[in-house]
């Protein structure tokens, strides 16, 4: 009688550990080019980055290939040089290109944000697309826009101009 109360109470525990772990929100850290880390929770409302509390946040999924990305590149530019105390961009290289192809972008294109190469985070970019409800393929660029509480404000596939980046930025301040 003792063994059995016993198995049933350590299969008990496996499944209240199991089910404890399922509920846990998942959490990613991610490594920029230069070497620092940014980890994001997932939240009901959005994602937590932990390094940017109180600041909105543009995640920006690119391609080193994709024409539209290249040409946003000077508008977050301008946007970090502009907003640096209420804003944080992560531009994460969604390609697969290698970390060191990844980092001679950055520098070629003077990109003064957080950039990361994708290709060591493919399980946050699949889960982020996922999110975002692309299953098959990311429109590049994707931008997801949270605002300085940690809450998804927006998701727009495709270049946004400067005056509706600033639009934007302003609203995720607020």
């Amino acid at each position: 009688m003792k063994k059995l109360l016993l198995t049933l109470a350590l299969t008990f525990l496996s499944f209240t550990t199991l089910y404890a772990e399922a509920l846990k929100p998942l959490t990613y850290t991610l490594t920029t080019t230069d070497g620092n880390t940014i980890n994001i929770t997932d939240t009901k409302e959005g994602l937590d980055f932990q390094e940017f509390k109180g600041k909105a946040v543009l995640l920006a999924l690119f391609g080193h290939r994709c024409p539209p990305c290249i040409r946003e590149i000077p508008e977050f530019i301008e946007l970090t040089k502009k907003h640096k105390d209420d804003l944080a961009i992560v531009a994460i290289e969604s390609q697969n290109y290698p970390l060191d192809e990844v980092k001679a972008f950055q520098k070629k294109h003077k990109m003064n944000y957080n950039v990361i190469a994708g290709i060591n985070h493919n399980d946050f970019i699949s889960y982020i697309a996922g999110r975002a409800g692309y299953t098959e393929g990311i429109p590049l660029p994707l931008l997801i826009a949270v605002d300085k509480h940690g809450e998804v404000q927006g998701l727009q596939a495709g270049q946004l101009s400067q005056d509706e980046l600033e639009l934007l930025v302003k609203k995720l301040n607020e």
